[in-house]
């Protein structure tokens, strides 16, 4: 007997396979209203609480509609067989939770979470004063919970860890705000697009910004535009962004009081 083998069933009933794209066809030509009665331009609703991890040296939890995103933040720690620098060293390690997705992912971490881990330190790296940590690193870790769309996780995810870098104390030159965009086919721009929505995109962005200082720390797309609906996008993104820190100051006003 083969005990490798697996003998299938001696009857069976083929699967039934829902349209996906009259499903995303009826999606993206709503005129006025998405599925979640946004508008076009309009942001999930968030939710950032800072605090979570009482080990850590600061923390955050951020919710953008079914989107759920843990960060915490581990340091400054001094590096001991490490050459000297002078300037501090930024890690992270961004890992989708293996019940996080709609198909479920592996333990071991891909390629699209090592690329999410050097976005961030890409966009985080402008706002910290590493100048200020010689020899010194930074640990930053970043759990998805939930995933609602791809673009609005890592979007929530430099959020999250910029506020929890906040919370550990370190020091910084502005807080990083992010938001994510998605192209649709018929040239329309769809500010936080969901999973749904990515299903049917032709395109995305994702903005990192600081709005104190109106510098933009990162940009990542994705996809086919036009230079017109890019510019238009990055427009759009910066002035959800300046929404989103209020949210972010907020937050932390609420941890000190």
């Amino acid at each position: 007997m083969d005990r490798k083998r697996v003998n299938g069933p001696e009857a069976s009933v083929a699967p039934i396979y829902k349209n996906a794209d009259k499903e995303t066809v009826a999606l993206l030509n709503s005129e006025n209203k998405r599925l979640d009665d946004r508008g076009v331009e309009d942001v999930r609703p968030i939710f950032l609480k800072t605090g979570l991890a009482t080990q850590a040296s600061g923390s955050a939890y951020i919710e953008v509609g079914n989107t759920k995103v843990t960060c915490a933040v581990y340091g400054p720690r001094q590096l001991k067989k490490a050459a000297f620098s002078r300037n501090g060293t930024l890690n992270c390690d961004f890992k989708f939770s293996t019940f996080s997705c709609s198909k479920r992912r592996n333990h071991m971490r891909d390629a699209e979470e090592k690329e999410f881990s050097q976005v961030l330190i890409q966009a985080l790296s402008p706002a910290v004063r590493l100048e200020l940590l010689p020899k010194s690193a930074v640990d930053i870790y970043v759990n998805v919970l939930e995933n609602d769309g791809t673009s609005g996780c890592l979007a929530a995810a430099i959020i999250a860890s910029s506020v929890a870098l906040a919370d550990a104390g370190i020091e910084m030159l502005d807080q990083v705000t992010a938001c994510s965009t998605v192209f649709t086919k018929d040239g329309r721009i769809l500010m936080d697009g969901t999973e749904k929505e990515e299903k049917g995109k032709e395109g995305s962005l994702v903005l990192s910004y600081m709005p104190s200082l109106n510098e933009v720390t990162h940009i990542l797309q994705a996809g086919q535009s036009d230079t017109a609906v890019t510019s238009k996008a990055i427009e759009q993104c910066v002035d959800g962004c300046s929404k989103i820190y209020s949210v972010m100051s907020n937050s932390l006003l609420a941890s000190l009081g």
